[in-house]
């Protein structure tokens, strides 16, 4: 196919209808009360997360340390007592935490 003047200028017309039509602004249109709603109830459960997070993090630690107690399972129910943790972790054999050890800000 040859690409002779009025090919050329068909294809120079229709590029420039597809510019005025794509760069019109589209009609402004009110906000429906579903969508205000949403946004509002997405960025309230934003929120609420948030503080959770926060909130969490700044509880302070609750690993094992010096003065905590733990109940101890028993079978029997006039033997449970409450022990140290450490001695627990002890029985169990896990390492106790201390809090200079763990990571954290």
């Amino acid at each position: 196919m040859a690409h002779t003047v009025p090919f050329k200028l068909l294809a120079l017309v229709l590029a420039a209808v597809l510019m005025v039509v794509a760069g019109t602004p589209a009609k402004a249109e009110a906000v429906d009360a579903l969508t205000i709603l949403a946004i509002v109830g997405l960025a309230a459960a934003g929120l609420v997360i948030i503080a959770y997070l926060i909130i969490a993090n700044v509880e302070g630690d609750k690993a094992a340390g010096p003065g905590r107690v733990v109940w101890m399972a028993c079978a029997e129910a006039d033997s449970c007592k409450v022990i140290p943790a450490e001695e627990a972790a002890a029985l169990i054999g896990a390492p106790v935490v201390d809090s200079g050890d763990r990571q954290g800000p």
